[in-house]
């Protein structure tokens, strides 16, 4: 029989050893060389940065396969390495990495696994380390919000309300507007940038697939116009890194505008003698691709729709939204669903898998299709497979029906699959209600486009 003494020499010895393990980085350093040195002690890039370094023990027999499982599953979760670069350069952090690294190393502190660490002591979150991720966060979070929240207790929420207006050269977003409602930038003159974005209901409207020249349906569920212009990259996929070239595929595109090429526009809108002077007194260089897309662009930068309630309600305005709208809100944050409808937009601002923990794609109940494969088809990188630029959620509830595949109507719906598939949660009709009552607090003021 082991004796007190010896149960409690190897308690002493095991303290020790996890102490000694548990480096703390040094103080004087600063809130990001602290977190770096953090991290990188916890091993994280193991899991979380492409081809991370393998334990020594990987090559075991019995080991080998559940650690490249475990590592694939912690990539495609997460892929941290665009954030590290960020931090060594003192730059700040994307908020969905933000809103990340809070759920897993402060609210549910799934990270790192219990046998992960079990094996690598140094990786787990101490207090201690947890107090340098919370003040590290809160000094990201109080730069990213520049003033716009003066209210204490919203200050370092995973969202924040939207600028009220972004700077825009007025001439040329006038012209843009012209340009957005008028369908001669279609072959056949039936479509314009409104039929598929229409302001008026939501920026979308309101089909599973829209229609573009002679009736040819998409393939893909429209996303809003709002607010677009702060997203990282455009369409579903992220195939247009901004509103130009996104607006350049669409008017060549077969299905939508059916153009043989863009100078066929362009010399469709010089015949237009009102059009080319209005184009002259903007642009020295009259009508071109140029600043066809240009003009439309920064048309789009006035879509935004602050001043939602929600918004009104991070500023200080408690009234703004009801118990259950709050009570949405809170869910919405601890099912993870900030962790990717964070920032300014809700959403918009990474690529994630669609069916992380279960396969959508089998259960939804049609085949699947090349657009199914999302960032794939840009990328041809097998980890970017079924994965897609997350929606922005503002104004949801008026750009019905939602996924890329448009497969659900009902807001409720739409959020208890996401659950499901998501975040490997099954939540209640009630507590899908109460989010979806949330989510249409993010209804803001329509853009002025009369």
């Amino acid at each position: 029989m082991i004796s007190i003494g010896t149960v409690t020499a190897i308690t002493l010895v095991m303290v020790v050893i996890y102490r000694l393990v548990n480096i703390i980085p040094p103080e004087g350093a600063s809130k990001d060389a602290q977190i770096i040195a953090l991290f990188e002690d916890a091993s994280c890039m193991t899991c979380h940065v492409k081809n991370g370094e393998m334990p020594f023990y990987s090559g075991m027999p019995v080991l080998s396969g559940m650690i490249r499982k475990d590592t694939k599953a912690g990539y495609r979760l997460f892929d941290m390495g665009e954030t590290l670069d960020k931090m060594r350069k003192g730059d700040a952090v994307n908020e969905i990495s933000l809103a990340k690294i809070e759920m897993a190393t402060l609210i549910d502190n799934s990270m790192p696994p219990a046998r992960f660490y079990l094996a690598h002591w140094g990786s787990s979150i101490t207090p201690v380390k947890q107090k340098i991720i919370r003040d590290w966060l809160l000094r990201q979070r109080e730069d990213l919000i520049s003033g716009n929240i003066s209210d204490e207790k919203s200050k370092f929420e995973p969202v924040r309300p939207l600028p009220s207006s972004l700077p825009t050269n007025e001439r040329k977003s006038s012209l843009g507007k012209k340009l957005f409602y008028d369908a001669s930038l279609s072959a056949d003159n039936s479509v314009s940038c409104a039929s598929c974005h229409n302001p008026e209901l939501g920026g979308v409207d309101n089909k599973q697939y829209s229609e573009g020249v002679n009736k040819r349906i998409g393939a893909m569920n429209t996303p809003t116009v709002f607010n677009a212009c702060l997203n990282m990259a455009q369409s579903w996929d992220g195939s247009s890194a901004g509103l130009a070239e996104h607006l350049g595929n669409h008017l060549v595109s077969p299905v939508i505008m059916a153009n043989e090429s863009l100078k066929d526009i362009v010399e469709r809108l010089r015949r237009d003698s009102d059009l080319n002077d209005s184009f002259k007194k903007v642009f020295d260089d009259g009508i071109t691709v140029a600043t066809i897309t240009e003009a439309i662009t920064e048309f789009e930068k006035t879509l935004l729709t602050p001043n939602c309630r929600f918004d009104k309600y991070l500023k200080g305005f408690d009234s703004e939204i009801n118990e259950e709208e709050l009570l949405g809100y809170e869910l919405f944050k601890s099912n993870k669903c900030a962790t990717c409808h964070a920032g300014a937009t809700f959403g918009g601002r990474s690529f994630e898998i669609l069916g992380m923990y279960r396969d959508y794609f089998e259960e939804r109940g049609w085949d699947v299709t090349k657009d199914d494969l999302g960032r794939f088809n840009i990328t041809a990188d097998e980890n970017d497979r079924h994965r897609f630029k997350t929606p922005c959620l503002r104004n949801v509830a008026l750009t019905k029906p939602y996924f890329h595949d448009g497969s659900r109507i009902a807001l409720p719906d739409a959020v208890k699959a996401m659950s499901i598939y998501q975040t490997n949660r099954r939540i209640t009709d009630e507590e899908a209600q109460a989010i979806a009552a949330f989510l249409e607090t993010l209804t803001g003021d329509r853009p002025a486009t009369d």
